[in-house]
């Protein structure tokens, strides 16, 4: 299958996976209030940090070590890999339980009992269902990839609806999680099995672990930067300013979701392609590719995405259209520090790439905790913009250290001014228009500036790919039309 059609299939899954809820975000919000949406959110941080501690770093650890090797070797890191993921949902089980009074005690919002429960088992389940879609990946299976996550997507979907419907509230997007991540599960265990042939084995654990420990620690960095500023707004200001962060947080996750099928073919095959002759000459292009995707992406976002809240969404969240500018911005600047990181990856070990993202979540813990309860969620944009440029700064200069590679500057420069000049121009037209219009308006000039970007060869090759496509399906018409 080609690289282009992998890449389909993986944008069809990876948009229904992850994005039925931002898709249904106009329709949970229209439903729920915004302090009933912010004790939503105060659930699903729980299950972030929950997916982050039970996944182990299994997933890196699967795309280090399953990726370079064959044969029974390869049978046994897989169940190796999903023996630990085992132990891990049925020790994270207990914990939860033992600790359940402190959490409700300390989630910054009204939660009950079950509803913790609700959001816990998905999560649970999380690392055991990431590891067949995982194989799945790296073994080029897109098309069952992307069935396996429109199944699930719009089985959740549907009981979202149903339940909303039928006044159940946050409990019903909670059962509609945990229902849809069971079946999942259920469905993926036979191709599991298929490729690994045994339960049990935990001889490759301590590489295993020593590989993927550190970025457990980094995934927990990560979380103070992106997830204790929601944990203060809801404690020091209160869960309607989470509700209003959050869906600017969703809003702001679209650009890596679209970013999703090129990630999805990259990541798992860039150790692999490094290692290929001529190997650092192609990883430097095809993630200069990808930062001038994530630029033109954030570029589109800016000019339509806050104009859509307007029109969609009710009054309550407008200050949303405001936030989610800032937040696009930051999430193109993490986006780009992911495509610059290859060298942190390309050894044995993670442990730099783990102390960058403790020093930034040490910077930004102590952001949020000064300035969120002085300025609300501006302080949280602000943070983040902040220690996400510091982040990029030096897994770009440690990475480089690692594994030097031969990035064309020039070419993301010329993208990025480009579409500097472009949301300039946007923003000076439209200043009197209604939000239709701007609207409108934003989505045919990212489509000019994407066809002037192609047409400046920003993308290579493609804008002379799509041409010579063009001119031979043209000239095979003409050549059947003179037969006729």
């Amino acid at each position: 299958m080609s690289v282009v059609k992998q890449s389909l299939y993986y944008g069809v899954g990876i948009v229904m996976m992850k994005g039925v809820s931002l898709f249904m975000m106009p329709y949970v919000t229209g439903h729920l209030p915004t302090k009933e949406y912010g004790s939503l959110e105060a659930l699903i941080l729980l299950a972030d940090i929950g997916t982050i501690l039970v996944g182990f770093g299994l997933i890196d650890a699967m795309y280090r070590f399953v990726g370079s090797s064959e044969g029974e070797k390869r049978q046994l890191l897989i169940a190796n890999c999903f023996s630990l993921s085992l132990i891990a949902a049925v020790m994270g089980g207990g914990i939860v339980w033992l600790i359940m009074p402190w959490l409700l005690l300390y989630i910054p919002a009204k939660v009950e009992v079950y509803q913790v429960v609700l959001i816990a088992i998905p999560t649970l389940l999380d690392g055991l269902i990431a590891i067949p879609l995982t194989l799945m990946r790296m073994q080029s299976l897109a098309k069952w990839f992307c069935i396996f996550n429109v199944v699930k997507a719009i089985v959740q979907a549907l009981l979202i609806v149903i339940l909303l419907e039928y006044g159940f509230g946050i409990d019903g997007v909670l059962i509609a999680g945990t229902v849809s991540s069971i079946l999942m599960l259920v469905f993926l265990l036979k191709f599991q099995w298929q490729q690994m042939g045994r339960l049990g084995y935990l001889g490759y654990s301590l590489p295993l672990l020593k590989f993927g420990g550190p970025i457990v620690i980094s995934g927990i960095g990560m979380f103070a930067v992106t997830g204790l500023d929601k944990w203060i707004l809801a404690d020091k200001v209160n869960v309607e300013a989470l509700a209003v962060y959050a869906v600017s947080v969703k809003f702001a996750l679209i650009l890596s979701l679209l970013m999703q099928p090129f990630c999805l073919w990259w990541f798992p095959n860039r150790i692999q392609i490094l290692q290929q002759e001529n190997g650092s000459q192609q990883c430097a292009e095809k993630a200069v590719i990808g930062c001038n995707l994530i630029i033109i992406i954030a570029f589109s976002m800016l000019l339509t995405v806050p104009s859509f809240i307007y029109l969609f969404f009710p009054s309550d969240y407008y200050l949303v259209a405001k936030v989610v500018v800032g937040l696009i911005l930051v999430s193109a600047i993490k986006n780009i520090s992911e495509l610059m990181n290859l060298g942190c990856f390309s050894g044995e070990s993670s442990q730099k790439q783990m102390w960058i993202q403790c020093l930034c979540a040490v910077i930004a813990v102590m952001g949020y905790y000064f300035l969120i309860p002085l300025y609300g969620v501006w302080a949280a944009v602000a943070v983040l913009g902040s220690v996400y440029s510091m982040r990029l700064a030096l897994l770009y200069c440690v990475s480089q250290s690692l594994e030097p590679l031969p990035y064309k500057h020039t070419c993301w420069v010329k993208t990025l001014s480009l579409c500097s000049v472009a949301y300039l121009f946007h923003s000076v037209i439209s200043a009197t228009f209604s939000p239709w219009m701007v609207f409108i308006s934003g989505g045919i000039i990212s489509v000019f500036t994407f066809i002037l970007l192609m047409y400046l060869n920003t993308f290579p090759n493609l804008y002379s790919q799509l041409k010579g496509k063009l001119t031979s399906l043209i000239f095979r018409h003409i050549t059947d039309f003179r037969k006729v």
